[in-house]
């Protein structure tokens, strides 16, 4: 089955912003036999950083089942048309 990319414009995750989101927030997850962004929410150009510093805060405490991986959390430049593994992530700052 091949995979489809959305075409939509997504708001940014912070509470009352309602900008379109440039970024989404997210980590390198793996079962072992699938390979995904682990979504932990979107963000505008003024809310990269506080949404990436509250995705940092939920990663900490996620607990992985028995042959899960999941990479740092980072920024990804949301593009049209894109797959996630299709998005180029941010060098950390």
């Amino acid at each position: 089955m091949e995979k489809k990319a959305f075409h939509y414009r997504p708001i940014c995750s912070s509470p009352h912003c309602g900008q379109p989101a440039a970024y989404k927030v997210a980590a390198p997850w793996s079962n072992g036999r699938s390979h995904e962004l682990k979504n932990y929410g979107l963000a505008c150009e003024a809310h990269h950083d506080s949404q990436l510093a509250l995705a940092q805060l939920h990663r900490q405490g996620l607990r992985l089942a028995e042959g899960e991986t999941l990479g740092s959390v980072g920024l990804y430049k949301l593009e049209p048309g894109r797959l996630d593994a299709e998005l180029s992530r941010l060098p950390d700052h």
